[in-house]
């Protein structure tokens, strides 16, 4: 994975414009976070509109994904609105852009808005669902900033530097901050 997310990282640099290897010194000491993602069998039906996994973004520049075939499972949205399933494909990952990777771009690139839906009711026990992900985040003193290629004098940048690290943490302390407020 971590090679995978290598070349992925130099093919979207030559896709900026940039050496391909411009993010070589930026994730050669990466703070990647490997996950295993259990939806157990729900032997109850869900409570309507609930979700496995409700609407998010991930934190990182990348995370990719192995899902397994179970029926149910992710989905993105598109531009329109609309949710898309994602399709299974036995021998193939799934790539997600992270909001990191949206500031690196200053937006040019947008982090992809995804959830986990429940399965159909028939599939009963054969609703367990297991996936791993690959939550790839840069070194943790990588610089984060609006790339060249990215800013032009009627688009500037949008965002402050950061660093890998304060980004992951800010979005960390964020999402608590979240938690804390619903329980008082």
């Amino acid at each position: 994975m971590e090679g995978l997310a290598a070349t992925l990282i130099r093919i979207f640099a030559l896709a900026l414009g940039m050496d391909e290897h411009f993010f070589d010194d930026k994730i050669d000491r990466h703070i990647t976070n490997f996950s295993m993602l259990h939806y157990p069998p729900q032997h109850e039906p869900p409570l309507p509109g609930q979700l496995r996994a409700g609407a998010h973004t991930d934190y990182g520049s990348l995370t990719i994904v192995k899902p397994d075939g179970a029926e149910g499972g992710l989905q993105v949205r598109a531009k329109d609105g609309s949710w898309l399933d994602v399709p299974h494909l036995p021998e193939a990952f799934v790539v997600n852009l992270g909001d990191l990777m949206a500031e690196w771009t200053n937006d040019r690139w947008v982090s992809t808005l995804h959830r986990v839906v429940n399965p159909p009711r028939a599939a009963g026990e054969g609703a367990r669902r297991l996936s791993m992900a690959f939550f790839h985040q840069p070194n943790y003193d990588a610089v984060i900033q609006c790339l060249p290629t990215c800013a032009e004098p009627g688009r500037p940048p949008r965002y402050m530097k950061t660093t890998s690290g304060e980004h992951v943490w800010m979005k960390i302390n964020k999402h608590r901050e979240v938690e804390h407020a619903a329980d008082a």
